[in-house]
């Protein structure tokens, strides 16, 4: 008996799945497509995992690997199939945004997904996802995108500007963040910045904005000018996160922003002709 071989059953079931174009299915899925006991889906997994049929995932989830994976069944390496797995609304974000975007270059080790409850982190094929709750209010601001053939959703430009200065700490820290400006620069929408910060309605994030605009010479349209302008506050705000960068630097009057990073780091890769 060949390594791919079948029963009855278990073709039953192979079958039913690629007939349906399913590609993980968990234990529970297999006991109520059988009508059996989770033990004896567990040895079903177990039995289609050493015959190449299925592949161990995470904790009760499997890959299937389909009969289109030829006689040697070859696994799928996609990574991003880990979409299929969210059963709650979802949009990858921050760095990995920024690399889809072409803003940043390198994939980062772990990619950040967008959901509006907590889930533990995940890792498929040697690829770390961790998830960000957001709240309710703050879940706007994705589109679809492919990934390796994967739909799946992802924040649009906008979003991804506004992400790397809201959160650098999850795209490569606040000179990644500046990058970021830099790069969208002739591509963003004043409009939909300005409607984006409403809804988001952070004085610290409009702060970085603004001053980062200036030190870049970017051209910012009158409505968002005076949006950012309007932000600020009596409370000081800070350029990089205080747990790096630590709490001292120059004040910037008029964004009453404190420039705790110097020029240099900020600049980073940035080249200004």
């Amino acid at each position: 008996m060949s390594k791919r071989s079948l029963s009855r059953r278990e073709s039953d079931l192979i079958l039913a799945l690629e007939w349906e174009k399913q590609q993980i299915v968990s234990l529970q899925e297999i006991v109520k497509r059988l009508h059996c006991s989770p033990a004896y889906a567990r040895k079903m997994a177990h039995v289609l995992s050493k015959k190449g049929w299925l592949e161990p995932l995470f904790r009760g989830h499997y890959l299937l690997i389909g009969a289109n994976r030829g006689p040697k069944g070859v696994p799928e390496m996609n990574p991003y199939l880990v979409a299929r797995l969210l059963r709650q609304p979802y949009f990858f974000a921050y760095r990995i945004a920024c690399v889809h975007h072409a803003l940043l270059t390198q994939i980062p080790s772990v990619i950040h997904v967008a959901v509006t409850r907590l889930k533990r982190p995940l890792e498929i094929k040697n690829v770390c996802f961790d998830f960000i709750v957001l709240s309710q209010k703050r879940f706007f601001g994705f589109e679809e995108a492919t990934f390796f053939g994967e739909k799946l959703k992802i924040s649009d430009l906008e979003r991804t500007v506004l992400d790397a200065l809201d959160r650098p700490d999850l795209v490569g820290g606040i000179e990644s963040g500046a990058q970021v400006l830099f790069e969208a620069r002739k591509k963003i929408h004043g409009s939909k910045l300005v409607d984006y910060l409403l809804k988001m309605n952070d004085s610290a994030l409009a702060r970085r904005f603004g001053y980062l605009s200036e030190m870049l010479k970017i051209d910012l349209s009158k409505d968002l000018q005076h949006y950012l302008k309007n932000q600020v506050r009596r409370d000081p705000a800070f350029l990089g996160e205080p747990a790096r960068w630590g709490r001292e630097g120059v004040r910037n009057k008029a964004w009453n922003l404190v420039v705790n990073v110097p020029k240099e780091e900020m600049m980073g890769e940035i080249r200004m002709v």
